[in-house]
């Protein structure tokens, strides 16, 4: 593992590159984080996850956005926008680094929806793996807020100007309206790179994103995987997660 900062000087961003076993692959694998709590509840098993990956012979990156982990800048200045340039320097870092000129974006929960909504701006994207994603973010919003506040409570009021906390982050009206304004099901480009939608449990949402894909000209498949994700599930906010069957789907998926 080779930790390391890159991007615009004044805005670095934190990224831990591994390098591939040989025979190497010649395509990269990045891997777009979640936020808040389920970033620290999904941190061992995204290195888990490049280190299968490695293993194979991918080159992997994993990297934090703006605000998150351990990259420059603050949770209140957080935005999709800023978000998904983070995740196009983070595709070009990788490309760099690794010497390969094609790319898979592996993305779980919030992360899933910024690897989609980044792939379509790009023409070097083989492949999208969405785990557990994040559609409505005006539904994840609300789950999010709830984790927050004491059982049977009532959502805190929002006066449209301060933060809110959204377990474990900032959640700014600017933020909040980004959010709300995302479908991951909702109609984009017809032809986008090969997709898989894997899941841990199998929501509404789930089925209802499974169905608009298998619309599009690209070819996409869907797996249920049991795996105890329970992302709104207050008594599973800070408990780890290391779903080895999970994790060896996207490796054989991507293989």
């Amino acid at each position: 593992m080779n930790p390391f900062f890159f991007g615009r000087s004044e805005r670095p961003l934190f990224g831990i590159y591994h390098a591939p076993k040989p025979p190497e692959r010649g395509t990269g694998v990045l891997i777009c984080p979640p936020i808040g709590q389920e970033y620290m509840r999904t941190h061992r098993a995204l290195r888990q996850l490049a280190l299968q990956l490695t293993k194979v012979g991918f080159p992997v990156l994993r990297f934090d956005y703006s605000g998150v982990g351990d990259s420059s800048g603050l949770d209140t200045e957080a935005s999709l926008d800023r978000w998904l340039d983070d995740t196009a320097t983070a595709a070009d870092e990788l490309k760099d680094t690794a010497g390969v000129k094609r790319i898979a974006l592996v993305g779980i929960r919030l992360g899933a929806a910024l690897a989609l909504r980044a792939a379509e701006r790009r023409t070097d994207v083989d492949s999208v793996v969405l785990w557990d994603p994040v559609v409505r973010g005006g539904d994840y919003v609300g789950e999010m807020i709830r984790l927050n506040a004491p059982p049977g409570s009532a959502l805190p009021p929002d006066d449209g100007r301060s933060p809110m906390g959204m377990a474990g982050f900032a959640l700014t009206p600017a933020l909040r309206r980004d959010l709300e304004q995302l479908d991951l099901a909702a109609a984009g480009p017809a032809h986008r790179p090969r997709l898989f939608l894997i899941v841990s449990e199998e929501r509404a949402e789930y089925l209802r994103l499974r169905d608009g894909l298998a619309g599009l000209a690209t070819p996409s498949t869907y797996q249920h995987i049991p795996a105890g994700g329970e992302w709104a599930a207050a008594e599973r906010l800070g408990a780890a997660l290391l779903p080895h069957a999970i994790i060896q789907g996207i490796v054989s998926d991507l293989s």
